[in-house]
């Protein structure tokens, strides 16, 4: 089996190769995105690095609460199409299907490290948020967004699946109506829309977005450590009940999307600047 473009054995990040920052001080562990030259896009080597900084909070007893920002005009405006390798290959089309079946699981599960710390998670969001960016948001327990910040799930008109669970997420917080309407269309709403359907916590000024995220995550590392990584326990097993075993259908549909016709076609057209002609093969 060919994973050329995920790297699963190392555990050390190379030096000018950071994605992800982690800086640890009173009480707050800092996640930053930290390409802004390419609107902190996602790539593998992203996914990999947050599951190896989020283990590193995870024991860490001076980490009570974990604040996710991103430096830069947007907080991630979804996938890097030009990172470092890209597709997943295979001998074969059934092949290929399983091995981006499998490196879908992986993502999940790294995101999960981030999604299920004890320690709550802040997300602070600036401008873009889109595709992986929206989920990578949607995993944190609180989110405070700029004024100017723009959310969407566009991988219907790329000819993919959300793939992350982002949709499932939507629908836990806003209603199935809203996640379909969101997801199928590829639409992008705004913070105050956000806000609205419960997908932000806080809505701020740009210019206050860092010092309102700060203060908030403050505020929950002053709380004793025991009684809040409880309350998230017992919030998150009746939120995410359904979860886990849903993201397994999710990772299914994605390998199918990513390996098909569409994908390319969306992708394609998106680079030529064209509409798409979807053929659903």
């Amino acid at each position: 089996m060919r994973y050329t473009v995920i790297d699963t054995v190392s555990t050390q990040i190379g030096e000018g190769e950071e994605r992800i920052r982690l800086e640890v001080a009173d009480g707050i562990a800092v996640l930053t995105l930290c390409r802004p030259d390419r609107l902190n896009g996602w790539s593998w080597e992203s996914t990999r690095q947050l599951g190896l900084l989020a283990d590193r909070i995870r024991f860490d007893p001076s980490a009570r609460v974990v604040l996710l920002r991103a430096e830069g005009r947007a907080f991630c405006a979804g996938i890097d199409v030009k990172a470092p390798g890209g597709a997943v290959t295979g001998e074969s089309a059934a092949e290929r299907t399983r091995n981006y079946y499998e490196g879908i699981r992986w993502v999940h599960e790294r995101f999960a490290v981030l999604s299920r710390l004890p320690q709550p998670v802040v997300a602070a969001v600036q401008g873009y948020c889109l595709g992986f960016g929206f989920e990578l948001a949607l995993m944190a327990d609180i989110r405070v967004a700029a004024e100017d910040a723009v959310f969407a799930l566009p991988e219907a008109r790329l000819g993919v699946a959300v793939d992350a669970g982002g949709d499932l997420r939507i629908a836990r917080d806003a209603g199935a109506g809203w996640a379909k309407f969101l997801a199928l269309t590829g639409r992008r709403i705004d913070a105050a829309t956000a806000e609205r359907l419960n997908l932000v916590q806080l809505v701020v000024p740009g210019s206050e977005l860092d010092a309102a995220s700060r203060a908030l995550a403050a505020e929950i590392a002053a709380n004793a450590p025991l009684a809040v990584q409880g309350i998230k326990r017992a919030v998150d097993s009746y939120a995410d009940a359904a979860l886990p075993a849903a993201l397994d259908g999710v990772a299914l549909t994605a390998a199918l999307t990513l390996t098909s016709e569409d994908s390319r076609e969306g992708y394609g057209a998106q680079a030529a600047r064209r509409e798409p002609r979807f053929r659903g093969a």
